[in-house]
């Protein structure tokens, strides 16, 4: 009798005697090779699952995004700025180049507005027209200090 190359199963020639004991054997061997499987591919399931388990966590834990635009002032329309996700909160300090007037911070959430300047001014106002959260990042009217004209404006958004 010949044997097969991989897992040594019975090859019956023309001339072999068949016995109940040479397949009872080749169907444990079976067995045993299709269990193994199983186990890898169940482990491979196991880690799909947790590698989706640990994307849903993730997609729920807040991160800090942050970054710079160039004021480009003008009357038309809102400054559109695009971030990863929708944030829950901006904040954005604005530097003015060639003044004595340095700074002005600005806090957006989807409820209010928050203003702070270089005098120690605050206000606190609902979200007016231009400033928004929106899906994919936020925006700020044309027309206001977070768009001023030459200004570098720094932002962190939490998302």
């Amino acid at each position: 009798m010949n044997r097969t190359t991989n897992y040594n199963l019975c090859q019956f020639e023309e001339t072999d005697r068949v016995r109940r004991t040479d397949f009872n054997e080749d169907n444990a061997k079976i067995d045993a090779a299709v269990k193994a499987v199983d186990r890898r591919v169940d482990g491979l399931e196991a880690s799909k699952a947790d590698k989706t388990a640990l994307a849903a966590v993730e997609a729920k834990i807040s991160r800090i995004v942050t970054g710079t635009y160039a004021g480009t002032g003008g009357s038309s329309g809102v400054r559109r700025i695009s971030l990863p996700g929708r944030p829950k909160l901006v904040l954005i300090r604005t530097d003015y180049p060639n003044t004595s007037h340095h700074d002005e911070a600005i806090a957006i959430t989807d409820i209010c507005l928050c203003r702070c300047d270089t005098y120690s001014s605050l206000s606190v106002d609902p979200p007016t027209s231009g400033y928004a959260l929106e899906n994919n990042g936020f925006t700020v009217p044309a027309n206001c200090d977070q768009n001023y004209s030459g200004s570098t404006q720094h932002y962190m958004a939490i998302i």
